[in-house]
């Protein structure tokens, strides 16, 4: 496959295509506007600690996307696994285990739960749906809530939930789609591959970076994109500040509205742009990351389900407000890689949904709950922090340059996933999109690898 490629944006979705099209024998160019690459799957470094950008963990670990861009282009890239794989805290407090799909363990976790007697049949029936993948494109139009409130009302399944719904999409339960949610809780539970790759989140882009290296790609940095240029409804190129860069093919990694804006909307069909103003996107995810003087908590990842009825759990993002009772979900990735601290030492990265689009001031007000709720959860761990660090809403713009600051993209709303969810293919011929906004199913950045696999396949079967 000899051609001119241009690869715009350095995180996941983009250093995968980019690996696996220098792989395919393309001439690959990668173009990255900040002086570091990962985008959202960013890693730094501060005294010793490294933490990323985001809150993250990875729902299939190695056996998912990630996984299968690493293996096919010969990557490095190592995974750890712990059994159990979280502590759940707040509505129920248990260790939750790697597997669940033993059925003596699901009884297990429904007591754990503490479901009412008289829901175990219905609760029994819908983990089994859930197991199985039944009825995913179907279920695609339907709510998250719509959809578990067939088989139970019992609150807290529903709680537990519209808290996962929250983790997998950056959405509650009433707004995500049942079918992607069916998807994405069956390949997650089967392959019991839930994990965190060793030498943190920037470890996966890293990892597709250094093979897109060995097959000749070449990365530029700290260098924005100016224009994508078109011309006879065809790309022909790129203008950056050291000029104009050939292209015969052009992969965005930038998300659906800001490509469109960086081509013209005017070069679009009228239809093409009149969509783009109804999809929905996610919440923002913001967080804060503690570096603490020695090792406080001991399970990998804490997940704390607020001590709420289930349809009033996330209230607070649509009111703009301050959580009652927050959600919180906190990786502790040097309990996955200890190289992460120093010796002796913790980091943790502590993660809440909140508003698109929220203020600066709402951001730090919800954080502020989210501290104290930590320290009362670890009573240790207010007189170990050595520092913390926080990430709000508008982190996430000066990052992605999407002005809502969403966590993933195009959410993962009823109504705009599997089939109607945006297409790889622009009606531009030779501009292609890639990431967590279009052609795939999945969690976070799984979406992103699993559609630059998608891209591979789309641009070998057009040539």
């Amino acid at each position: 496959m000899k051609k001119e490629v241009v690869v715009i944006g350095s995180g996941v979705g983009g250093s995968a295509s980019a690996a696996l099209l220098a792989k395919a024998g393309c001439s690959v160019s990668l173009f990255e506007m900040h002086p570091f690459p990962g985008g959202r799957c960013s890693t730094f470094e501060r005294d010793g600690f490294h933490y990323d950008f985001g809150v993250h963990m990875f729902s299939r670990g190695d056996h998912g996307p990630h996984g299968k861009v690493n293996r096919m282009i010969g990557g490095h890239l190592k995974w750890k696994s712990n059994n159990p794989a979280c502590k759940v805290l707040g509505a129920a407090e248990f260790d939750f285990p790697l597997n669940i799909k033993p059925l003596l363990t699901r009884a297990w976790l429904a007591r754990k739960l503490g479901l009412r007697f008289r829901s175990l049949y219905g609760v029994y029936r819908l983990f089994n749906d859930l197991f199985s993948s039944k009825n995913i494109e179907e279920n695609d139009d339907i709510t998250l809530m719509e959809y578990v409130s067939r088989y139970t009302d019992d609150n807290q399944i529903h709680l537990f939930i519209n808290c996962l719904s929250q983790l997998y999409f950056a959405l509650s339960y009433q707004e995500a789609s049942a079918g992607e949610f069916i998807w994405c809780f069956s390949r997650m539970f089967n392959e019991a591959g839930f994990g965190y790759p060793i030498g943190g989140s920037s470890a996966i882009p890293k990892s597709f970076l250094e093979g897109f290296g060995r097959f000749g790609g070449n990365a530029f940095y700290d260098l924005p994109i100016k224009k994508i240029r078109i011309e006879n409804n065809r790309v022909v190129g790129i203008e950056t500040q050291r000029g104009f860069q050939k292209a015969d093919l052009i992969i965005s990694n930038m998300g659906l509205v800001r490509t469109i804006d960086l081509v013209g909307r005017e070069y679009f069909p009228e239809e093409y742009i009149e969509n783009l103003g109804h999809y929905r996107y996610s919440n923002a995810y913001i967080t804060i990351k503690y570096a603490l003087d020695r090792k406080v908590i001991k399970p990998p990842v804490v997940f704390y389900m607020p001590n709420l009825p289930a349809n009033r759990a996330f209230d607070y993002i649509h009111e703009k407000t301050v959580p009652e009772d927050p959600y919180i979900f906190m990786p502790v990735p040097s309990n996955h890689d200890d190289r992460l601290a120093p010796a002796g030492k913790q980091i943790v990265i502590a993660g809440t949904a909140a508003p698109p689009n929220a203020s600066n001031k709402l951001c730090e007000a919800i954080l502020n709950v989210v501290h104290n709720k930590v320290c009362d959860l670890f009573p240790d761990f207010a007189n170990a922090i050595l520092w913390q660090s926080r990430s709000n809403r508008s982190d996430t713009t000066n990052l992605t340059q999407h002005p809502t600051g969403e966590a993933i993209g195009i959410g993962q709303h009823s109504g705009q996933t599997g089939r109607l969810r945006p297409s790889l293919k622009t009606p531009i011929e030779g501009l292609w999109l890639v990431g967590s906004d279009v052609g795939a199913r999945g969690i976070g950045t799984e979406i992103a690898s699993k559609s630059a696999l998608n891209l591979l396949q789309c641009i070998e079967a057009a040539q």
